[in-house]
Order: structure tokens, then C-alpha cells, then sequence
């Protein structure tokens, strides 16, 4: 075989398209394979169609049609970006505005909860089933705070930030986030946000060109009938429970150093200092498609459900962190943890959601 040709899984993994994707587009003729082993059927590419893969995925991530797409690489024009841009610009506006109309009508006929300090702190009452507070800090070190909390409702989300542009990346992440929510409130439509706030997220970062990306981990807590409390997590932004006093993280983290605990090879200790601990595995804005953890939650009264970037356990000691989040007060408990983060060196920005279960 020609050397210049490389197999469908040479080709997938140098342009970051899977084979069922290369699939589909090659039926579509928006990428069509330079050629197919008669005997086998297997399919192999040209080198040089691997900036054609990328523009591909790119505009999929944008969620350009592929018909469109295959059209578009015959006769690429400069015009045609900018009416894409233009529709999509003016879908989202018009999707905005209709959940925004809709969400100003429920808050028309329902009385709003009581709320703290808007911009560290937010606290949050549902008729006594659940108690809920936010606080962030950018902290001493870092020049701006790339964590953006959600608390609304049921659902509690934080999404963390990195790389240049982090932090439109993270405020993306949960603007998206809470609108596609908005609209399908229920456990389908939580797990189609979270593949929106990437779509979005991914778009973001390829038109800008930036390394940029977030994390995002959130607690939908549904009632019983729609099958109970349900967390998200992609990234290394840490969900926990505190149980009778004792802490407990439910989630993996999704980097080099949490695989590792994963499988066995590092304590959750040890991983705080390993030198790959920063690298991520899996986060929004790295490709066009994402495998979050979705889980059910074990949740009974009396817990506390603690949702924290990273940055609150870059220095502080577990031990520091659990007695500060075991402040009755959801309010204070949140703030001390902020406070704790800091008084550990605050070398990243911490953000914090207090959660407790009636």
C-alpha cells in the first residue's frame, strides 16, 4: 500500500474523527475516502485530506449540515461562513429570547427565594427539601476567575475554565447550560444540555483558535418521580458527600493523575501532587463529541452534596476541608471552605456549592 495512504485508523486518530463519523461523511460525500481495498472494504485516506477532516469537524461541531459541508469544500467561499455564522447567530438569539420569555413568566407567578451576596455568595431555599449556597474567589494568585456557578432550581452546576479564554468557556458552558434545561426539564434534557454546552463550548474555541476548554459537574436533584437526584461530570471539578461526617468524593476525575487512582495505581493523595495531575483526559471543548459520568445519586436527609472546582483541594488538607464544610449553616459552611482554599495559598480559583438534603 501506498506509504502516503494512511488506514481509517491512522486517519481517525490524526484528525480526531472516529471511524463511524468518517463513515457517515464519506456517505455524504463531504470526505470521501482516497481508497478502498476491493477484498476487504476497508477504507484508507490521503494524507493530504487531513485538513480537510479537521475543517470538517469543525463545521460539524458547529452543527453545519453535512450536505452543506460536502458543498461547501467543492467551492469553499468566505460568503458562505459568514451566512452560517449570521443563521446561527440568529437561532440562538431567538432561542434565548423564547426561554428567557418563559422563564420571566414563572418567575412572575412564583415568590422568589431568599439570596445572599450576588457576587461571591447565593443562597437558596426550596420549601424545606433543600438548603443551597455558592461562594468564588478568584483568589490571590491567579489575575481572573474562570469558575462559573449555577444554582436555579433543582439544578446546581459549576464548570471551571482553562486556557486562554477560559473563562468565556466556562460562562458558555453554563449559560448553555441552564437554557437547554430550561426547556426540557427532566433527565433526557439534562444529558442534551450537557452535549449543547459542549457543541457550544467546542464552537467557541475552533473559531477562536484559543487552547481553551472547561470542566462541569452537576446535581439535578429530580424528585422521586422522575427517578431522583442525578449528577455530571466531565473534567476533575469534584462532586463529594458528607455522610455522618465523613467525606466521600463521588466522582472520577477525568485526568492523567485521577485515571490512575482509578485504576489503582495512586491515592487520591498522592494524586494531588503527581506532576501530570493538570492534565485532563476528558473536558468541554475538546472535541465535538464528549463521554461524560452520569450517575445516579445516593441521597437521603441529613447529607451534604459538595460541588467544587479543583482549586479548593490544591493545597487545603481534606481534613481542613471537611471541617470547614461542616458549618451548619449552608451559607457559612461555603464561604469557610473559599477561606480555607485561600489561607492554603489560593493558587487557583475556588468555587464552591453548598447542597443540603432535607
Amino acid at each position: 500500500m501506498n506509504e502516503e495512504l494512511l488506514s481509517i485508523g491512522e486517519f481517525a486518530a490524526q484528525t480526531g474523527l472516529s471511524a463511524k463519523m468518517l463513515r457517515s461523511y464519506a456517505a455524504s460525500g463531504a470526505l470521501v475516502p482516497a481508497a478502498v481495498d476491493e477484498l476487504t472494504g476497508y477504507r484508507y485516506y490521503a494524507r493530504d485530506q487531513i485538513a480537510q477532516a479537521r475543517t470538517v469537524g469543525l463545521l460539524r461541531g458547529a452543527q453545519i449540515p453535512v450536505a452543506e459541508i460536502a458543498e461547501f469544500l467543492d467551492h469553499p467561499t468566505e460568503q458562505q461562513l459568514t451566512a452560517w455564522r449570521t443563521a446561527l447567530d440568529d437561532e440562538y438569539a431567538h432561542r434565548r429570547a423564547a426561554l428567557g420569555a418563559v422563564r420571566g413568566a414563572l418567575l412572575a407567578q412564583a415568590s422568589p427565594s431568599a439570596g445572599g451576596r450576588r457576587t461571591d455568595e447565593r443562597t437558596i431555599s426550596m420549601a424545606s427539601v433543600l438548603r443551597a449556597a455558592t461562594a468564588t474567589d478568584q483568589g490571590p494568585v491567579r489575575e481572573t476567575n474562570q469558575d462559573v456557578a449555577l444554582a436555579d432550581g433543582i439544578l446546581y452546576a459549576i464548570s471551571d475554565g482553562f486556557g486562554p479564554g477560559g473563562d468565556q468557556a466556562s460562562r458558555i458552558a453554563v449559560e448553555v447550560l441552564a437554557a437547554a434545561f430550561a426547556a426540557a426539564p427532566d433527565r433526557d434534557g439534562l444529558i442534551g444540555a450537557v452535549q449543547q454546552a459542549n457543541e457550544q463550548v467546542f464552537a467557541h474555541v475552533s473559531a477562536s483558535g484559543t487552547s481553551s476548554g472547561a470542566t462541569l459537574t452537576l446535581v439535578a436533584v429530580f424528585g422521586d418521580d422522575q427517578g431522583g437526584p442525578m449528577a455530571i461530570n466531565i473534567g476533575d471539578s469534584p462532586l463529594n458527600r458528607i455522610r455522618d461526617g465523613v467525606m466521600r468524593q463521588l466522582t472520577d476525575d477525568h485526568s492523567v493523575s485521577g485515571e490512575l487512582v482509578t485504576a489503582g495505581e495512586l491515592t487520591r493523595e498522592e494524586a494531588r501532587f503527581h506532576p501530570h495531575r493538570h492534565l485532563l483526559t476528558r473536558a468541554l471543548g475538546i472535541g465535538p463529541n464528549i463521554r461524560p459520568d452520569l450517575f445516579d445519586l445516593d441521597c437521603r436527609p441529613g447529607d451534604r452534596l459538595l460541588i467544587s472546582s479543583d482549586g479548593l483541594f490544591a493545597g487545603a488538607a481534606d481534613a481542613d476541608i471537611a471541617a470547614a464544610a461542616s458549618d451548619a449553616e449552608p451559607q457559612a459552611a461555603a464561604q469557610r471552605l473559599v477561606d480555607v482554599a485561600n489561607a492554603a495559598g489560593g493558587s487557583d480559583n475556588t468555587t464552591v456549592i453548598v447542597i443540603d438534603i432535607g
